[in-house]
Formats: C-alpha cells, sequence, structure tokens
C-alpha cells in the first residue's frame, strides 16, 4: 500500500505546474507584449501634456502671423473746435491727421524669420512631447507587467501548495509523514496565500497608475509575456547616432538658438527706432484758412533700445549654451539607454539559465520526497528557489523588452508622431489588435 501511495503521489507532482521554463517556452509565438501604435499613439495624444504643447504650438503660430504683419497701426486722430474772437464773430474750425510707423525693411525681414523659428521650436516641441509620452506610457506598461508576471508567479505557487497539503495530508494519516509536514505545508501555504494578496494588490495598483495617465488606452485583462525577449539588431554605435539624429530635443534647442540669434539682430536694428509718417490737415476761420502738411516723427533715444540689444545678445548666448547641454545629455543618455539594452538581454539570458537549474533541482526535491529519500525542508527550500528564479527571468525578461522598445522609441521607430520628416513609417508593419497580454 505504501508503494502504491509513493506512486501515486509521484503521479500527482508530475501534474503540478512548477516548472514555468515550460510553460514561457511554449508562449514564444504568442502575440505582442506591447500595445499596437495605433491605440498607443491615440493615448498618447489625449495626454494634457500633448495637449499643452498642442496649445504652445497654436500660439506660436499666432505670434508668428502678428510678426508679419508688425507691430505698428494706422492711426486717426480729429480735433473740432470753436473760435471765438472777442467782439468779432465765431468760428468752427477743425483738424486731422492720420499718420502710421513704418518698420525698415531689414526689420520686418528679421520679424519674419523669428515667427518661422518660433513655429519650429513648438512643432518639435510638440513631438518631442509625443516622445515623451510614448517613454511614460512604456515604463508605466513595463511596471504593470512586473507586477502582473509576479501575481501569476505567486498564484502558482499558491496552486502548488494547495495540492502539496492535501497530498501530505494523507501521507499524515497514512502514517507516512510526521505531523510536523502538514504544520509546515500549512505555514507554506499561508505564506503563498499572503504573498498572492499583495502581488495581486501591486498589479491592481500599477493598473491603475496606467489607467490613469492613459484613461484613453484600452487593457487587456492578463498580460501575456513572450518566451523570449526582443533583442536589439544593429550596432550601439549605430542605434546612438540615430537617436541623437532625430532627436526632437535638440532639433528644438537649435530652433529656438536660431530665434534668439534673429531677435538678437533684430534688437540691434531696433537702436535705429521706427518712424512715423503721416498727413495732417487744418480748417481754420470757418473755412478761410486751410493747410495739409506731411508729419514726421522718430524717438532719437538711444540708451534703452542699446540695453534691450545687449540683453538679447545675452539671451542668444544663453540658447547656444541650452543647445550645447541639450546636445550633450541626449547624446549620453543615447549611449545610456542602448546599453542598458544590451546588458538588459544578458541578464535575463543569466536568469533563464538559473531558472532552468532551479526547475531541476525542485523537481529533484519533489521526487526525492515522494520517495521518502528527503525532508520537507528540503522541499520548501528547493520550491522557494524555484519561485525566486521564476520572478527573477520574468521580471529580467520584462526588462530586457523594455529595454529594446525604449532604444525604438528613442530613435523613433516606434511609437512615433510624425512631423512631416524623413523618419522611416514604422507603424506599417505592426499589428492592429490588442494582444491579449
Amino acid at each position: 500500500m505504501k508503494r502504491s501511495f509513493l506512486c501515486s503521489m509521484m503521479f500527482v507532482i508530475a501534474l503540478i505546474p512548477v516548472s514555468s521554463w515550460a510553460q514561457h517556452k511554449e508562449s514564444a509565438a504568442k502575440p505582442s507584449s506591447l500595445p499596437p501604435a495605433s491605440l498607443a499613439l491615440r493615448a498618447i495624444e489625449r495626454t494634457p501634456e500633448v495637449q499643452l504643447a498642442a496649445a504652445a504650438l497654436a500660439r506660436a503660430e499666432a505670434d508668428a502671423r502678428l510678426r508679419r504683419v508688425g507691430p505698428h497701426e494706422f492711426q486717426l486722430s480729429a480735433i473740432p473746435q470753436r473760435r471765438r474772437v472777442e467782439g468779432g464773430p465765431t468760428f468752427n474750425e477743425w483738424e486731422a491727421e492720420i499718420s502710421r510707423a513704418v518698420r525698415w525693411p531689414g526689420k520686418a525681414r528679421l520679424d519674419r524669420e523669428i515667427g518661422q523659428y518660433g513655429v519650429e521650436a513648438a512643432q518639435l516641441n510638440l513631438a518631442d512631447a509625443h516622445h515623451a509620452g510614448a517613454r511614460r506610457l512604456l515604463a508605466l506598461w513595463a511596471m504593470w507587467q512586473r507586477a502582473s508576471v509576479t501575481a501569476r508567479q505567486q498564484h502558482l505557487q499558491v496552486d502548488v501548495w494547495e495540492r502539496d497539503r492535501k497530498a501530505i495530508a494523507r501521507r499524515v494519516e497514512l502514517g507516512d509523514a510526521a505531523l510536523r509536514d502538514r504544520v509546515a505545508a500549512d505555514a507554506a501555504l499561508a505564506q503563498a496565500r499572503a504573498a498572492a494578496l499583495q502581488a495581486d494588490a501591486d498589479e491592481a495598483s500599477a493598473r491603475r497608475m496606467l489607467q490613469s495617465a492613459f484613461p484613453g488606452l484600452p487593457l487587456p485583462p492578463r498580460v501575456r509575456l513572450d518566451a523570449m525577449p526582443p533583442e536589439l539588431s544593429g550596432t550601439n554605435l549605430h542605434w546612438s547616432q540615430l537617436i541623437v539624429q532625430r532627436s526632437h530635443e535638440i532639433g528644438a534647442a537649435e530652433a529656438v538658438v536660431r530665434m534668439r540669434e534673429s531677435e538678437a539682430r533684430r534688437a540691434r536694428a531696433d537702436r535705429l527706432a521706427d518712424p512715423t509718417v503721416g498727413v495732417r490737415v487744418l480748417n481754420d476761420l470757418g473755412g478761410r484758412e486751410r493747410a495739409v502738411g506731411l508729419v514726421f516723427s522718430m524717438p532719437i533715444g538711444v540708451r534703452q533700445r542699446g540695453a534691450k540689444a545687449a540683453a538679447a545678445d545675452a539671451d542668444a548666448l544663453s540658447a547656444q549654451a541650452d543647445s550645447a547641454m541639450v546636445q550633450r545629455d541626449v547624446s549620453r543618455d543615447a549611449r545610456e539607454v542602448v546599453a542598458r539594452a544590451r546588458s538588459a538581454r544578458a541578464v535575463w539570458r543569466s536568469r533563464e539559465q538559473a531558472l532552468k537549474a532551479a526547475d531541476d533541482s525542485a523537481a529533484k526535491a519533489e521526487r526525492a520526497y515522494a520517495l521518502g529519500e528527503s525532508g520537507l525542508a528540503e522541499l520548501l527550500a528547493a520550491r522557494r528557489t524555484a519561485l525566486d528564479a521564476a520572478l527573477a527571468e520574468r521580471r529580467a525578461a520584462v526588462d530586457a523588452l523594455e529595454g529594446v522598445a525604449r532604444v525604438r522609441i528613442d530613435a523613433h521607430e516606434m511609437w512615433h508622431h510624425h512631423t512631416g520628416g524623413s523618419d522611416p513609417d514604422e507603424h506599417a508593419g505592426e499589428a492592429m489588435h490588442l494582444p491579449d497580454l
């Protein structure tokens, strides 16, 4: 009878899904673990950060129109009056003047340049806001995936210990195991259930954070992570140079430099003030005396305008320094994000090998316990090691997936908002359905 029980015990253990290695090997052909471009871009478009950048672009376009028109308008003035001569008649008199300040031709050209560069910078800032939104979506999505795979592994452990607890309780009834084994199994099951509840809470929290930041993005009920995360093809130098070359942040900073330089030239040109010209008409003594004249006026102060020109020159130098800092930071971050993607992939490979070894060790511990060759303490230790290895491998897979996706996002090859540039259309080959993750 003991032999029959041991055989049945080994059969039950063989059915227990302790090896997540076999499970994630079977899921290699499942859909991508990231949202498709159409849904991601729509959700990013609705974020307040992008709406703010869109409003700034509308403001820049209005400012460009204002600069094309210029700051000056026609001015009309009229002075009706009555002249009374003591002891004589009373005359109705009036005078009128129409005038307008006129920009010098060079100033008008500079105003158009300033408006053009302002619109260019605002367009690039809008695209960069989309880029920042894509990175924020990826980070929150990856955080949710980590929490989801953790919750799934914890629930698998609960299932394992519920089955083991029943088997161990049966062995205690038959006198084939000590009572302390059942107590230890009860403790292990309670700990697994508590860990699963905590993992569920963490997963729900991560899901709420994602939904709060991107309420327009439909979320699947579960995350199904691919067995093998994608690998970053090409060299590190290729990706880092591509990220720098396509950086909207660098382009916007350079556009601001050009705008500030044009503003500095405009301020220097404004040291020669715009003249005001007009026509003045007089009607005196009830029409007996009439006059028509030209009006010309021009400010002659230079100290205030010189100070404004100096301030504009300083702003241009500041913009150049800011552009250099942006170039430096983007180049550094590009190298760093590519290096992190490579290292995350290497870490996942190592975790994968560790998982295989831990699963083999757990399977041997289960067989040894079923045959009475080892105690429950050894089985608990092997299970704990296998669980830790499974969690580490799945979280490393999420890290590797996030690393590659971050490089592609920074290189504008995924979830990219096009602005009419020469970037390739990265969405042509992406699935348009939401994967059941």
